[in-house]
């Protein structure tokens, strides 16, 4: 079976990329997958599928062109068959070569009408292929002839002044255990790059003539087609690294670099931020963002961009705020380019088969969609991407070194793993992560369809039926993931692996928080456990002191239901089941709650802040409401809260999910 090579395409003199002759006479959508397309190799025509380039259609360029060579396709002779280089002085925007792909195309696509009608289109090839030529054509003429226009230059430049010298540019700055594949890719990609240019970076060499022509060098690459069907790491990686060295690497490098001097201490993270921490992260943010733009200058995508894309969402987020236009807009994008791209279309196989390019995108997926879960539990806005219309598989749960191994330690490290896919060395990867958050998001989806969906009404019986499978999954998955509150008292336990497993434990406390609160809007009878999911998610947040989104998305709605229980008690009426839960140690999690918030958002600063003042104000009501009733705090109050309306945090997931409402069973409500 034959693998895509990381050939170049062949251009015809529109800038277009040449389809291969049995395609170009159909008239069909060729994917110029060289030395076969995919089209061909389906409909078995391997030997005549053929790229021809004719003397009509070789662009007159007073560059040289480079002799044929082992790697150049197989050409049928038409007088002067020769590959054409891409040469960023000739070619502009519109022609870039990646910018003609037509992306993914599912079963709906006019490629697949074609098919079904190809052999009446191919009637009117000769009349429409002349006019498809001339109107490619007369857009080439019309087009900008320099690929460094005077916007995209003062983009590139922008970058490169500011790159970081070969000393401080090899040092990356990770967040350990949380980068996955793409840490190993930088780590690589730096040494590379400055061992092609870290000679330009110098305070002598660093001249406009010189950036001027590396941005030259870095665009013509990104130009060139980028395979992420490649089975052989150093082939996929040797594309985008070293002399190859495109937008999307230098965008990936910037999430690492350091961009102030890492003699001032101040820059590190404290647990708090910054002013000087802020300034390298806007900076970082602002060189990611750059390098997305321009490779969408050029290329119409790939795993290295999508990957960007998915790290604008979450700066933008860290800077902005979860809930912000701006964030909901990167993500959007990022969704658009994921399905462009197909990966949400992987057809399941048998895993002997699979690739480490196949993996990465299985990851990019699975990561993006845990993120679409997540952003609407914050916002509570539609889901932008749904798993009915995708089939990709739950990534292996491989480490990354193994991703980047030679294809006999890769195929057996797959042969070690479980049935699911799940690692048998007791190691928490990167992909386990991710697969145990894809399978916690998936139930999650199906609990926005219950509560986002107009005039969804869910049984009880099927609230239930998702609560269990929710603790099965959970309870399925390797010993290594799983939580154990016991955990912070062992010294055994690295860091890393508590935080893993305490995240993903978050991720299904929020699940059952949402089942809980869906079961009480149903009529089921309460027996404390919507109190003790809120409870222990509260407890379980405060510990993460280096992370203001993750308090507002998991513990400020807990903390909700918490206020409730102050403000109409029924501890008194029944002690709860778990001992930990009393009216003290809730008043005292909600006094912890609020001073956390002041800490990480002071006056309503932040990403969050003005999400943060208005928690913080309604839990200060709450406890002063408390604290300052009568002598015996089940007498009635001196000042009644209003429970004709919600308790309102001005938060879009307490306004759509009303979380707050006191619209409990009147048992809980009879002896207040």
């Amino acid at each position: 079976m034959f693998e895509p090579s990381n050939r170049r395409l062949l251009m015809r003199r529109n800038g277009r990329p040449q389809a291969c002759d049995p395609c170009r006479k159909r008239k069909l959508a060729c994917d110029h997958t060289q030395p076969v397309c995919n089209r061909c190799r389906k409909r078995k025509q391997d030997a005549e599928c053929v790229y021809i380039l004719s003397d009509s259609t070789t662009p007159r360029s007073n560059s040289p062109l480079p002799p044929l060579s082992p790697c150049t396709p197989r050409l049928a002779t038409r007088k002067l068959p020769r590959p054409i280089q891409n040469n960023p002085e000739v070619v502009s925007r519109i022609q870039a070569p990646g910018l003609t792909q037509p992306g993914y195309l599912g079963p709906t696509s006019y490629c697949n009408i074609y098919e079904d009608t190809e052999n009446s289109l191919s009637l009117l090839q000769s009349s429409e292929s002349t006019h498809h030529e001339n109107t490619a054509r007369n857009a080439f003429v019309g087009g900008s002839r320099d690929v460094l226009s005077t916007r995209i230059r003062e983009m590139c430049l922008t970058i490169l002044r500011n790159i970081p010298d070969t000393k401080n540019g090899k040092t990356l700055r990770f967040k350990l255990g949380y980068d996955g594949w793409v840490r190993l890719v930088a780590l690589r990609g730096a040494k590379a790059f400055y061992d092609a240019f870290g000679h330009i970076f110098t305070p002598e060499n660093r001249t406009t003539a010189q950036l001027e022509e590396l941005a030259r060098l870095i665009c013509s690459n990104t130009l060139k087609p980028l395979s992420d069907d490649q089975s052989d790491p150093d082939r996929w990686v040797g594309q985008f690294i070293g002399q190859n060295t495109r937008w999307e690497l230098i965008g990936i490098l910037s999430v690492f670099w350091e961009f102030v001097p890492a003699s001032d201490a101040t820059t590190l993270w404290k647990g708090k931020r910054s002013a000087e921490y802020d300034k390298t992260f806007r900076i970082s943010r602002d060189y990611i963002r750059l390098c997305f733009e321009l490779g969408k200058e050029f290329c119409t995508g790939n795993a290295l961009m999508l990957y960007l894309s998915q790290r604008c969402a979450v700066v933008d987020s860290m800077i902005v705020g979860d809930a912000n236009l701006l964030v909901w807009r990167s993500h959007a994008e990022g969704v658009s380019l994921l399905t462009f791209l197909g990966y949400h279309a992987m057809t399941p196989n048998d895993r002997h088969s699979t690739t480490m390019t196949a993996e990465i995108k299985k990851l990019l997926f699975h990561h993006m969609f845990t993120m679409a879960m997540a952003l609407v539990s914050f916002t509570g806005r539609p889901p932008l991407i749904a798993s009915r219309y995708s089939s990709t598989p739950l990534p292996l749960d491989l480490s990354d070194q193994v991703l980047f191994s030679d294809h006999d330690t890769f195929m057996k490290a797959v042969g070690r793993l479980d049935e699911r896919g799940w690692s048998t060395d007791g190691v928490i990867h990167h992909t386990t992560r991710i697969r145990a958050r894809a399978i916690i998001a998936r139930l999650r989806e199906e609990l926005f369809e219950i509560a986002l969906a107009k005039d969804q009404v869910a049984s009880i019986e099927t609230l239930l039926t998702l609560r269990a499978r929710e603790l099965q999954a959970v309870a399925d998955f390797p010993t290594c993931i799983q939580y154990n509150p016991r955990d912070v008292e062992d010294p055994d336990i690295s860091i890393e692996t508590l935080t893993s497993r305490s995240f993903v434990q978050l991720e299904h406390l929020q699940n059952m928080f949402f089942i809980e609160r869906l079961l009480l809007r149903n009529g089921h009878e309460d027996k404390g456990d919507l109190l003790r999911v809120s409870y222990d998610l509260v407890v379980l947040t405060l510990p993460w002191n280096d992370c203001e989104w993750i308090v507002m998305a998991y513990a400020v709605p807990a903390g909700g239901i918490l206020c409730l229980e102050l403000l109409k008690p029924t501890l008194h009426i029944k002690p709860h089941t778990d001992p930990r839960i009393t009216r003290s140690n809730i008043i005292q999690k909600l006094t912890l709650l609020v001073a956390f918030l002041e800490w990480v958002c002071p006056s309503g600063s932040g990403p969050n802040g003005d999400l943060c003042s208005d928690a913080k104000s309604v839990i200060r009501r709450v406890l002063d409401q408390t604290l300052n009733a009568a002598s015996s705090v089940y007498e009635p109050p001196v000042f009644e809260w209003d429970f004709s309306t919600q308790i309102d945090f001005s938060f879009n997931l307490m306004d759509t999910f009303d979380w707050n409402r006191p619209d409990f069973p009147s048992s809980q409500q009879s002896n207040q």
